[in-house]
Formats: C-alpha cells, structure tokens, sequence
C-alpha cells in the first residue's frame, strides 16, 4: 500500500530525527521531577482592590513556578506586583496551564474562561514542545488557531502578548545536549511565534531572557520569577492605561529578546504613541465580522429601548400596560442582510470600554469538591494516599489516583506531584468513565478511537487506563478510582472486583466531605468509620460489613466484629456527622 506524505511547510531538519527519543528524554525529567516545590494552591494573584487591572496567564514551563510553594512567590504574583509598580494602580493575574500543557491542548485548558473579564492576556507556551521537538507545522497550526481564538473572545480592547521561549539550557534540567537540540527547534518555533503575532493588530511578541537562579535552588525561585515579572511588565503596563481609557491601539513595537534592565523610559513614549494612534480592528473572517456586528447592534438597540423607557417613565409617572403608545417611539431597527445580521457600524466608532468588574471567584457543583481540592493541594488525605499506594502495589502500575470531576474540569485527589490539580475534563479518560457509570477499560490508548488524537497523551505516555466510577451519596457518578501505567496492558491484567473494591473505599471517603444543612466542617476518619460500622450492625446486606472492615482495616481500627458485638441492639442512626444513613 502506497502512503501519500505531503510535503511540510517548513523543511525538516536532521536534529528532528531524534524526535522519539527527545519524547522519552522529556519524560524522565518530568519523572524526576516530581519532588520538585511547585504551587499547589488557587492558580491567581488577586489584588485588594474593587476596580483593579486584570491580566490572564496562559501556559507552561516557567509559567507554573518549580521552586516555589505559592503563586504568589510564582510568576503569577511576581506579574502582578511588578505591573502594579509601574503603573500606580493594583492588579489581578489569573493563572491557566500546568507543566502538562501544550500548544496542542491550551484551548482545552481554557475551555469556556470568561476572557472578556482581562484588559491583557499573557501566553508563555512552548518550552515542553521544543523539548518534544513538535512539528514545525503543528506549532504554527496550533498557535495561529490559539491566537485568533483569543482574539473573538477578549474584549475589543485587549491585549495579547506573546512569549518566546526562553532558552532552554538555562533551565538547570534541561543543561545538557538534549537542551542544545531543543534550542534549536525553540529558535525556529519563536520565529514562527514572532510571525503570528505580527498579523494580529492586537497581539505582540517578546522574547524571555535567561533566568537569574540563586545558588542551591536550580529549579527556580522568587528571585527568578520577580526578574521576569518586571520583564513581562514591562511589556504590558505601557498598554494598560490605554486599555483603561477603551480604546483600539496600534501594534505595540515588537523586539526578538526583551532586556533585563526596565527600560521604564521606552515604556513612557511607548505610551504616548499608542495613545495617538487607532489602528483598524484584527482581520477577521465576514460571517465573524457579521455576527459581531450583530451584537453590537443588538446592544445599541438595547442601549436606546432603555433610554426611551426612562424617557417616558419621568414623563408618565403612571406606568401603562400594554405596548408603547406610539410605534414611533420605538428604535428604527437596522436593515437585514442576507445572512439575516445587521452590517457593520461605521468603522469609525470606537469600541465601549470593557466594563470594570473583579473577577469571580471559583464555584463548585459537588458539595464536598471545594475540601477535596484543598486537601488535594498539600498531598489528600490520609485514606485516600494510603489507597493509592496499596492500589500500585496491587495492580503493578505507575499510578493509581482518585479523581473528581465537577464542571469542565477534573480534579485529582491524590497524586499530584505527578499528576496536574486539575486538567480539562475532555482530555480524560475518566469523563468516559463518569459518562458511561461504568468500569472502562483503555488498554492502549493510542490505538482507541476515543483517545488517540488526545494531545495529553503527548505530555504524561500514560497509555493504559482502568478506572471505576466512584458516586455522591445521592448515587450521582462524580469522580472515578483509577490505574494509570506508561505501558501497554491487557484488560484481563486488572482484577474488576478488586478495582471495585478499592473503588468503593474510595467513595466512602469522599463522602465523607459532603456538605448538609450548611455545614462546612470536616468529619474525622472516626466519624467515617463509624458510619459505616452503623450500616453494618443495621443489618444491611453483606457487602455493606466488608465494606466497613475495609475501611477500619485501613485506618487501623478494630475489627468490625468487635465493634458490632459491643454495640447495643439499637436502631441505626438516621444521621452520622454529615452522613445521611445508608
């Protein structure tokens, strides 16, 4: 059979043979890694104020702070406190990304993110594709499709700045031959990256430097994280008093690699200049350009009903029911296209200031999901590494893990020095296990349909995958006890009872933080323990006592037996802590 192979857009080189064995060389940094301090907590920097300027964070590599605890010491805060020097007034920055993030799935990362909310979006990705070699092509694919997706969804006014990749061998992990071939490939991917920019009116490009590192932290620290941040400020405060006013600014200047040294000067005219010039708005294709116009139009109609009504309720202090007395009082509306949308307004008309709003904070869906990812953050519980770990030895994989997903993303409850807080939840196996309420079985993903495209398993190799659903005590399907192996296995290798087993300890234990009647404490592993020693003696069926020993088996407790000899012939409790019963 005979394979049709088109030829690239940009010339391969003879580095990029060593692309297999770059893949397995960015792994094992990533397993080495995984003692590494990085932050763990909420992924933003929040200023103290009811009307500060709001920046978003997107990417990977020194964007996720190894090194440091919190993101605050991280480039998150370092961002925000550095902006805020240079322009007087304070600042937010929200964080989106992880070390397992790539150009490939950042789209996924952001999923349905009010951008609107963010007067400048920062995007640092790239340092893991140019370790990985990624293709040239799929770069510029990925990046361009990322670059025009933020520019529907930000607000008219908005900035977006792009960030070349660092030089690879000054990360201390990467300081080696395998560094000098990703170096390479990262020269031709910010070429490219320089490239996109340069079609986007709204979007520029700077390149970092090299990070300054302080002796006996070679994986990165605050001082790092704070050159950087004034780097990056540097870039974005220029444009924020601009940004504030509402107004559609020109390019900003473009420099292949920025300076360490502020050039607070530059900054100060850069200002001046964009201030004096409106550039048109980012090219985009008619059906978007239609549709744009439509809600806009939308909104003016809106603006003016609004304006009439006041108009006619100061004139008519005795509000009539029914329609308006006259149709001429009503807006004219605008004439129709064939495409059934308003045209577009005058190019002329300047764009309405982004409204000044803070940025919400996270929701969640699952009562007991805000405690879990609190826990999740500083390592989980007790209960849950303890499962974790007998499952491993059990099963003979990497990794087992305890997931929950709650809205668009997926949280892991244990595990997270190898695994992100949090991922997409359609990047995840375990969002076909909660879909389907049943056990699955991936024994090699990139042979399987549902996953084979998946750009995640570019980043973690972990091909095979068992997991079981794990349920609220309402029944509902919220999280799942899972295997993760970088191998290939076959189905039969994992035990079904066994997983549900471990499964259904695992559902014990997240139940346990469930929420009633507006309680928010935290019941101990006694009380959980003694909620199931409850369903036991009540007399409920067998599973429910091995269930119970199970659960005092691992927390160390007496058996079962014994405690439900001792206990007195008394009807089960209709609640245990936060527990309904059984």
């Amino acid at each position: 059979m005979t394979r049709t192979v088109e030829t690239p857009a940009h010339p391969t080189r003879s580095y990029e043979r060593l692309r297999p064995a770059m893949r397995l060389f960015y792994l094992w940094t990533l397993s080495r890694s995984r003692h590494v301090p990085s932050p763990r907590g909420r992924p933003t920097y929040r200023a103290d104020s009811p009307d500060p300027d709001t920046v978003l964070l997107i990417g990977t590599g020194p964007t996720h702070g190894f090194g440091v605890t919190s993101h605050e010491q991280a480039l998150t805060g370092q961002i925000a406190k550095e902006t805020s020097k240079s322009t007087g007034r304070a600042c937010s920055v929200d964080y989106i990304g992880d070390e397992m993030m790539n150009a490939g799935s950042a789209r996924s990362w952001i999923g349905d993110h009010d951008l609107s909310l963010y007067d400048t979006v920062v995007v640092m990705l790239g340092l893991n594709d140019a370790v990985m070699l990624t293709p040239l092509d799929g770069w510029q694919r990925d990046v361009t499709t990322l670059v025009t997706d933020l520019t529907r969804r930000v607000h008219p006014t908005a900035r977006i700045v792009l960030v070349g990749v660092q030089p690879v061998r000054s990360v201390t992990r990467f300081d080696n031959p395998f560094g000098s071939v990703a170096d390479r490939h990262a020269a031709r991917m910010n070429d490219i990256t320089e490239r996109i920019a340069a079609q986007h009116p709204s979007a520029s490009y700077f390149r970092l430097p090299p990070g300054e590192l302080q002796p006996g932290r070679p994986h990165g620290c605050e001082t790092m994280y704070r050159q950087w941040g004034t780097v990056v400020a540097d870039r974005v405060a220029p444009t924020l008093d601009v940004v504030r006013r509402g107004e559609t600014v020109e390019h900003i200047g473009r420099t292949s690699v920025a300076p360490v040294v502020p050039e607070r000067v530059a900054a100060q005219l850069e200002v001046a200049r964009l201030a004096a010039s409106v550039a048109a708005p980012a090219p985009v294709d008619p059906v978007v350009a239609q549709l744009e116009a439509a809600r806009a139009a939308v909104a003016r109609l809106e603006a003016e009903q609004a304006v009439a009504a006041r108009s006619a309720a100061a004139a008519a202090p005795v509000a009539v029911a029914g329609p308006p007395a006259t149709p001429a009082a009503a807006p004219t509306p605008a004439p129709v296209t064939a495409l059934g949308t308003v045209p577009a307004p005058p190019t002329d008309t300047a764009p309405p200031a982004r409204p000044r709003r803070a940025l919400p904070e996270p929701t969640f869906e699952w009562s007991g999901a805000e405690k879990l990812v609190e826990l999740a953050s500083s390592g989980g519980s007790d209960t849950l590494q303890d499962l974790a770990r007998r499952a491993e030895k059990e099963f003979g994989v990497d990794v087992a893990v305890v997931s929950l997903l709650d809205g668009k993303k997926l949280y892991y409850a244990v595990n997270t020095e190898l695994l992100p807080v949090s991922i997409p939840r359609e990047l995840t196996f375990c969002d076909v296990t909660v879909a389907a309420d049943a056990p699955v079985i991936v024994e090699d993903a990139r042979k399987d349909d549902r996953f084979k495209d998946n750009p995640y398993l570019d980043l973690n190799h972990g091909y095979f995958y068992a997991g079981h659903p794990i349920h609220s005590s309402s029944g509902e399907a919220i999280g799942t006890f899972c295997l993760h192996n970088t191998r290939p296995r076959k189905a039969k290798s994992v035990s079904s009872e066994k997983l549900a087993e471990f499964a259904r300890l695992a559902e014990l234990e997240l139940q346990s933080y469930e929420t009633a009647e507006g309680g928010h404490d935290l019941p101990t592993m006694y009380e959980t323990r003694e909620a199931a020693v409850a369903a036991a003696v009540s007399g409920r069926a067998p599973q429910a006592a091995a269930l119970a020993q199970g659960v005092a088996d691992a927390a160390g407790a007496v058996p079962v037996a014994a405690a439900a000899a001792a206990a007195p012939a008394t009807p089960a409790p209709t609640r245990v802590g936060r527990h309904a019963a059984p």
